[in-house]
């Protein structure tokens, strides 16, 4: 096993006694679950936000991911909290993007920014990248994206895994194959860019 895959090993065992006390302690205190929410709260914030650029949006379905964790708690048993977090969230973006399918949203989050030296051309230079990464990642797999979009929530592979009901091979393979791609689709439009 590699240094990193041993490290994660570590780490996800350590978060998950920890994660498993808050647990236990939340089916006989409901109000304990405030350490749970606390936790893992922005990280499931910001994989909603990365999917639907909406600050509100993320904050609902944030809430309601947050929501149905507390109301489903007692049939978690003995899986890892985190990753049955995230499945949560992925299943609540997945069922989210089937009744309304994927809304073009503007960057209003660049445009709140409370950085006043920002200048213009650097808002319309950091649009312009978020729309071209966007792309990009339209052009995955929905498998391959929603792992890729995990693991930038900040799960580990293992965890992504969990989340996804699959293998840790699956997630490594489909991680390599669309980083793969996408620095294929990056050098393909830099080289289209240099020949223009």
């Amino acid at each position: 096993m590699d240094a990193t895959l041993d490290l994660d090993a570590r780490n996800a065992v350590t978060d998950s006694s920890v994660d498993r006390a808050a647990v236990a302690r939340t089916l006989v205190e409901p109000d304990a679950f405030s350490i749970l929410y606390r936790k893992y709260g922005s990280d499931v914030y910001r994989y909603c936000y990365r999917r639907l650029e909406d600050r509100e949006a993320a904050e609902d379905v944030t809430s309601h991911i947050f929501m149905s964790a507390f109301a489903a708690l007692p049939t978690l048993g003995d899986r890892p909290f985190r990753p049955w977090l995230f499945a949560i969230a992925r299943n609540a973006m997945i069922d989210r993007y089937r009744r309304r399918g994927p809304v073009e949203m503007p960057f209003a989050a660049l445009d709140d920014r409370a950085d006043s030296a920002v200048s213009p051309e650097e808002i319309a230079i950091d649009r312009e990248n978020a729309t071209a990464i966007r792309r990009l990642f339209d052009q995955l797999s929905e498998r391959d994206r929603q792992i890729v979009e995990l693991r930038l929530a900040g799960l580990t592979g293992l965890e992504v895994a969990a989340a996804m009901q699959c293998s840790h091979a699956v997630v490594r393979t489909a991680q390599h194959r669309a980083f793969g791609k996408i620095r294929a689709l990056l050098a393909e439009a830099e080289s289209k860019g240099h020949r223009a």
